[in-house]
């Protein structure tokens, strides 16, 4: 069966549980046989953009970029899982304009305050000791129709009813449920 290739890109807040939820969906496809890469939003800053500032425009190149390496991926016929904030309109519209069809976003949602709680990486602490700025009081566009429609709300659901709605549309873009 020829199975067409996906990009599914998990967006939202920093903590709002966009890795976690990223690193199981490619598990899941990968116990599945299925050709998967993982493309994370902090690994692609360290390396293949690690020139880049966090200014809007340095923002919007990350994004341009780590969407042209999906695309690649996924025009050999793999699999893309990508985890990134996107928190702007032009960011998620430059990603849409070059992953084009294959792509399936995926908003991770989880309001502000409860993403500073968690805190996994002590940004947010760094941001309230003013060691880090544009990250609390970044703006946050909400998601717009045609990226809203998988919203996984990681405040009212734990992580294994979380991935399993993401597993579910995945494999379901993927025609591939039954397998």
């Amino acid at each position: 069966m020829h199975v067409n290739s996906k990009v599914f890109w998990l967006f939202g807040r920093s903590g709002a549980g966009k890795t976690t939820l990223a690193v199981r969906l490619r598990d899941g496809l990968r116990e599945r046989q299925l050709p998967v890469v993982y493309l994370d939003g902090d690994e692609m800053r360290a390396t293949l953009c690690s020139d880049l500032g966090f200014h809007s425009a340095a923002r919007l190149e990350n994004h341009r970029r780590i969407a042209e390496m999906a695309r690649l991926l996924a025009s050999q016929q793999i699999n893309v899982v990508v985890s990134t904030m996107a928190p702007e309109y032009p960011h998620r519209d430059v990603v849409a304009q070059i992953a084009g069809e294959r792509l399936v976003w995926f908003f991770i949602d989880a309001p502000l305050a409860v993403c500073m709680a968690r805190d996994p990486k002590g940004i947010y602490k760094r941001a309230q000791a003013g060691q880090l700025a544009q990250l609390i009081d970044y703006p946050f566009g909400e998601p717009r129709p045609q990226e809203g429609g998988n919203r996984i709300n990681t405040q009212a659901h734990n992580v294994n009813d979380c991935y399993q709605k993401i597993l579910g549309v995945a494999l379901a873009q993927l025609a591939v449920s039954g397998r």
